[in-house]
Formats: C-alpha cells, sequence, structure tokens
C-alpha cells in the first residue's frame, strides 16, 4: 500500500505534481491552455507514461484516457445542462464515485488497485491517494487525472472551464 499526494499548482502549462509519502515528486502532469482538443501528459522521469484527451468536437464531451497508446477508458457526459452525468466506458475498468464530494475507488479486473479523495486548498485543490497494487501505479494515476478533468467539464460550463486555480467550483 501506498500513500501518493496529487498537487495542483497554478502554471500556464497546467501543471500537476505527484508525491509519495517522503515528499519526493513520483511523477508530473503536464498540459496544454490554448488548444482546441486539451490533451494532458503523466510523466515519469520525463518519459510519458499516461495521457487524457478531452475530444472537443462531439455532441456531447467525452475524456479518453490511455496507457502505453491504448484507450483503456472513455468518460462520456450524458444528458444535459441541470441533470448532466458522467458514463465511464472500459472492459477491465470500474470505479465508484461520488461526483459532488470526488471520494473514489477504482478497480481493475475486479481487484481494488486505488481510491482518493479531492480536498480543496487555499490556491488549487489536491487529491490524497490510496495505491493497493504498485503494479496498476500508472494506470490508477490516468485514471484519477481523467475523473479530475471530467469534473471540470461538468461543474464549468463556460469559457473558463479549464481554469483550475478558481478555486472551491
Amino acid at each position: 500500500m501506498k500513500q501518493l499526494l496529487m498537487n495542483q499548482t497554478f502554471e500556464l502549462n497546467r501543471r500537476f505534481t505527484i508525491q509519495d509519502e517522503a515528499g519526493h515528486v513520483t511523477h508530473e502532469v503536464t498540459g496544454q491552455l490554448f488548444q482546441m482538443q486539451k490533451n494532458w501528459q503523466l510523466l515519469h522521469e520525463k518519459t510519458e507514461v499516461g495521457r487524457v484527451t478531452r475530444q472537443t468536437f462531439s455532441m456531447l464531451p467525452h475524456v479518453l484516457i490511455e496507457v502505453d497508446g491504448r484507450v483503456i477508458a472513455t468518460i462520456q457526459k450524458t444528458g444535459a445542462f441541470i441533470f448532466s452525468d458522467y458514463r465511464i466506458d472500459s472492459r477491465e475498468l470500474q470505479v465508484d464515485i461520488n461526483w459532488s464530494t470526488m471520494a473514489f475507488a477504482v478497480m481493475y479486473q475486479g481487484q481494488k488497485i486505488g481510491q482518493g479523495k479531492r480536498r480543496w486548498v487555499r490556491f488549487g485543490k489536491q487529491y490524497e491517494l490510496t495505491l493497493f497494487d504498485d503494479a496498476a501505479e500508472v494506470l490508477f494515476l490516468s485514471v484519477v487525472l481523467g475523473l479530475d478533468r471530467a469534473k471540470a467539464d461538468k461543474t464549468v460550463s463556460t469559457l473558463f472551464s479549464d481554469n483550475w486555480a478558481g478555486g472551491k467550483k
């Protein structure tokens, strides 16, 4: 079992850092601000190990979660406006999530690989994560990033939907 902390920092390149219990940065997440199709890369030692892409040009927004160049899950918006929700489609992945509190558990092939919850901090947000399977670390972190991006789209439907540092949404 491993405890991780995913911290959002406000920079133009949209950066998250992921730290272990000792405070060492294990992964980084970077994204592009001025692109129509939004991409976020999960980096380990400056090498991309996962990617989250928000598809812009579709009837209902959706987020693709990729690990090792393969799409492992899609988060699709269902419904519209006030009554919208999100559906998570994956063959081997199940996510139990409370969208209002962002408390979640992730299972892969029937085994719980991790859980987490979002905390609001003064100038952003952070996720407190518990990883149960070290071999599934990249998968778990990619899913957490995908959930964060879907939640950002769900709660803010304005031009500034990617403003991570706008305070509590």
